[in-house]
């Protein structure tokens, strides 16, 4: 029965590692009513400073993937589609 407890606690490390990889990052995006005026919808600058913080990045590139996470209108309201975003988005980086 030991056999099988190692390969699930892995398992479970392993997830929690996933789940937590973009904990760090405070996911912040601007949402107007109008959603193709980008004065009014785009990452916030606490979003931009948060990725800055968290991963090895320049302010641009930080600026860039905050404004791919924030641009998904399909993501408004979806916690899971915006961490999802952020990974992707962020998936080359390493973190600090």
């Amino acid at each position: 029965m030991k056999r099988h407890t190692l390969p699930i606690a892995a398992l479970a490390l392993a997830l929690t590692a996933v789940s937590a990889s973009a904990a760090g990052v405070k996911i912040s995006c601007a949402r107007g009513p109008l959603p193709k005026v980008s004065l009014i919808n785009g990452p916030k600058p606490i979003f931009v400073k948060s990725i800055q913080a968290n991963y090895a990045v320049s302010h641009e590139e930080a600026k860039a993937a905050a404004a791919y996470v924030c641009a998904d209108m399909a993501a408004v309201g979806n916690a899971e589609l915006l961490r999802a975003r952020t990974r992707a988005a962020l998936a080359n980086y390493r973190r600090r």
